[in-house]
């Protein structure tokens, strides 16, 4: 082939790989477009929940425990989702924000972000090497966001599946299942079993009144401002009401 079609080629197959890249973000982007103002947690939609919480990772920087708490004095945050895992890495702050949760009085989860293209009985086993959990915490969280580009959507979700029967296993709890709502609708809800999943958290930030798919917690922005923490907070909502909640709850 001469040089100047393998040129042509070459930037077709550029934009192509750009186009498809910017319909994939925008098709599971949960983030508004305009971003949601920082005092989101005020509004009606979300103050009528009674059960409040954040969710932080290593990103949150080193975090004064002592003096978070939820910006409308109207409500507390009751629970505080942290993650332990990143695929196969651990969690930077995982160890020092678990312990705090629990000494400031915060019903605690851990989670694990999954890696879409690595074995998932090794993420699993990561996981468990990584977070013991004890009585009055929240059951395990997968976090998952990515589709996967080496394996279709029929083996990534056998392999959610996989992950979650160790971990269920192991811990004697059933997990969470954390993504975005466009996500869990088109890549997840094609299997029957994530279809019926008891334990769903829903990331939507687009102003609406509620996640559209069934949800136990709802992620309604990532721009809480909370004292004690340097950067703007992921914060959520859970659906019930507090017995409902603690039922949830590690026995």
């Amino acid at each position: 082939m001469k040089p100047k079609k393998w040129t042509a080629v070459i930037v077709l197959a550029v934009t192509l790989l750009v186009t498809v890249t910017i319909i994939m973000t925008e098709r599971y982007s949960y983030h508004s477009s305009p971003r949601q103002p920082a005092n989101t947690f005020l509004h009606q939609r979300i103050k009528k929940f009674q059960i409040h919480g954040i969710d932080i990772s290593h990103h949150q920087g080193l975090i004064d425990w002592q003096q978070v708490k939820h910006p409308d004095t109207a409500h507390r945050f009751n629970f505080a989702f942290i993650r332990a895992t990143v695929g196969m890495n651990k969690d930077q702050r995982f160890k020092e924000n678990w312990e705090a949760a629990l000494d400031h009085g915060f019903s605690r989860g851990a989670y694990h972000y999954y890696w879409s293209n690595v074995n998932s009985t090794k993420q699993a086993h990561h996981f468990i090497e990584t977070v013991s959990i004890a009585k009055g915490d929240l059951p395990p969280v997968l976090d998952i966001e990515d589709i996967s580009n080496v394996q279709n959507k029929k083996s990534l979700r056998k392999g959610l599946k996989n992950w979650i029967q160790i971990i269920e296993t192991h811990y004697g709890v059933k997990p969470i299942i954390y993504s975005g709502e466009a996500f869990y609708r088109d890549v997840l809800k094609a299997d029957a079993y994530f279809n019926d999943y008891p334990r769903v958290w829903i990331a939507n930030y687009n102003g609406v009144a509620s996640p559209r798919i069934s949800w136990d917690f709802w992620q309604y922005t990532d721009r809480m401002p909370v004292n004690g923490i340097v950067t703007l907070v992921d914060a959520n909502v859970f659906k019930g009401s507090l017995e409902e909640f603690n039922r949830l709850l590690v026995p």
